[in-house]
C-alpha cells in the first residue's frame, strides 16, 4: 500500500467529479489548510461547522471532504472568538485541511443526484437539465427516472420519507394523483420546475421550495415533493464507499470515515 498526501487524493476524486462541471462562482476546491501533507483518514461530511470540525480531531482525520463550502462567501476577517473563526483555528492548528465539492459533484456521473435517484429506486435514469459537454460526454444537473410501478403522490411522498430518511416532507399537488416519472434535484431546484414539466416529470423532489414557486408548480400541473435540503447527506456514504474503492485500486493507504452527525438546522414538531 502506498502513503498518500491530500493532493493524491484530490487528484482522483477529481477525475470522478472535476471542477470544469461545477457551476460557475461556486466556491469548491481548497478551503482550508494545504493538500502537501501525508493524509491517513479522511472524513466525508455534508456539511462543515465546529462539531464537524471536532469529529474530525477525534477521529484522527487529516482531511475533510464536504459537500457543503464552508467559506461560501468572502471572509473579510477572521475573529476567533466567534464559531467560523475557531473552526478555522482549530483546522490550522491542528494541520486539517477542508476540501469542498459542490455543484460538480451534484452533476458527476454517480454524484449526489444519482445517488439520490438510486436510493428512490428510479429506472431509465436520464439528466434532468444538461449544464455542458465534453467531448461524447454530456453532463447536468438533476435527473429524472421512472418508477417500477405507479403509485399516488401521497404513497410516493412516505417513500421519499423513507429510502430519504427524513422525519416529514411538503407536498404541492393532489395526494392521489397517479406518479409514474419522477424528477430529483438535491439542494435548492426552485429553477427547475420548468425542466421537470418539460422532461415529462410528474413530481419533482426537491428542497427549499419557495412559497411562489411551489404556486407556479400548481399552475404547470407539476407535483413537488420536499423533503428537505439535508437530504444530500446520502454523499456521505456515496462518497465515502466510492473513494475507498478508487484508492484500493490505486493501493492508497487511506481509511474514508462517514460522519456521523447530523447537521439539519431544523427540527421538526
Amino acid at each position: 500500500m502506498k502513503n498518500v498526501n491530500g493532493h493524491e487524493i484530490v487528484q482522483l476524486f477529481e477525475e470522478w467529479s472535476p471542477k470544469k462541471l461545477a457551476m460557475e462562482g461556486d466556491p469548491i476546491g481548497l478551503h482550508i489548510g494545504q493538500l502537501n501533507r501525508k493524509v491517513e483518514k479522511v472524513l466525508v461530511t455534508l456539511d462543515v461547522n465546529e462539531a464537524i470540525i471536532d469529529e474530525a480531531m477525534n477521529r484522527g482525520a487529516n482531511l475533510i471532504i464536504a459537500h457543503h463550502p464552508p467559506l461560501f462567501r468572502p471572509v473579510k476577517h477572521i475573529w476567533t472568538d466567534t464559531a467560523r473563526g475557531r473552526m478555522i483555528e482549530k483546522c490550522i492548528k491542528n494541520d486539517l485541511s477542508v476540501y469542498a465539492a459542490h455543484t460538480n459533484l451534484d452533476i458527476a456521473n454517480g454524484g449526489v443526484n444519482d445517488m439520490l435517484a438510486e436510493k428512490l429506486e428510479l429506472t431509465e435514469v436520464k439528466i434532468l437539465e444538461h449544464t455542458m459537454t465534453d467531448g461524447n460526454d454530456v453532463f447536468g444537473i438533476g435527473r429524472v427516472g421512472a418508477l417500477s410501478s405507479e403509485l399516488t403522490l401521497e404513497e410516493f411522498a412516505h417513500v421519499v420519507k423513507k429510502q430519504l430518511d427524513v422525519p416529514a416532507v411538503r407536498i404541492v399537488g393532489d395526494k392521489n394523483r397517479k406518479i409514474n416519472k419522477v424528477g430529483v434535484l438535491g439542494g435548492d431546484g426552485n429553477k427547475y420546475i420548468y425542466a421537470a414539466k418539460r422532461a415529462g416529470a410528474d413530481v419533482l423532489v426537491t428542497g427549499d421550495l419557495y412559497y411562489h414557486v411551489a404556486q407556479d408548480a400548481e399552475s404547470l400541473d407539476l407535483c413537488v415533493i420536499d423533503p428537505g435540503h439535508n437530504v444530500e447527506k446520502v454523499m456521505i456514504q456515496g462518497v465515502a464507499k466510492k473513494m475507498s474503492t478508487l484508492c484500493e485500486e490505486r493501493q492508497y493507504n487511506v481509511t474514508f470515515l462517514q460522519s456521523e452527525l447530523k447537521t439539519e438546522p431544523f427540527t421538526f414538531l
